[in-house]
């Protein structure tokens, strides 16, 4: 009897102990996260519109670049201004995405459902500006200076892609900027370089 007993209190401790510690053995089931959901880059389509150079201080420049979004479904889109946003350059060469921090989204983007919104971002960069000069008399040589500096900035781009992380949606910003090299050879180096 004293037998059965001293197994029966075995039993009972050994359960007691397999409930307490059978919990903290990690399953290779509960280790396991649930997938991150999929970007969704056919939501929002955008066109460039157009590129802006603006003065900042004599020493700066500011490249606005300017989109039409279009909402392509149902429902009303809504992006923050903010770091849950980024953009990001489409390499030409392979399609690779490049970080470029510069970016910032120059306001919050609200777009109905099936309709259009224009959106810009810009960057800052350093440029010497023409001094003492009207804007209608701004010639070739500044003209390519400004060419130069929005292709220093977009050389090696075919377009931008922006990434809203809390939607998940994906918008890619194609190129339009064929256009930008110099008028002639060497014609940026004519007064100085861009940053000159």
């Amino acid at each position: 009897m004293r037998t059965i007993l001293t197994l029966g209190i075995f039993a009972i401790l050994l359960a007691m102990l397999g409930y307490l510690v059978v919990p903290l053995i990690p399953r290779p089931d509960a280790q396991t996260t649930a997938p991150a959901p999929a970007w969704n880059p056919g939501a929002l389509r955008a066109e460039p519109s157009g590129i802006q150079v603006r003065e900042v201080d004599p020493n700066h420049a500011t490249i606005v670049f300017s989109y039409d979004l279009d909402n392509q479904t149902d429902a009303d889109y809504q992006m923050a201004k903010g770091p849950s946003t980024v953009i990001m350059t489409r390499l030409k060469s392979d399609g690779t995405l490049e970080p470029n921090d510069n970016l910032h989204l120059d306001s919050s983007i609200f777009v109905p459902a099936h309709n259009r919104t224009r959106i810009s971002f810009s960057v800052t960069e350093p440029f010497r500006w023409p001094s003492g000069m009207a804007l209608e008399h701004m010639g070739p040589i500044n003209q390519d200076k400004y060419r130069a500096l929005i292709a220093q900035q977009v050389g090696g781009a075919s377009g931008f892609v922006l990434f809203d992380q809390s939607a998940h949606y994906q918008v890619e910003l194609p190129g339009g900027w064929q256009g930008l090299q110099p008028s002639t050879p060497g014609g940026a180096n004519a007064g100085g370089t861009a940053g000159n």
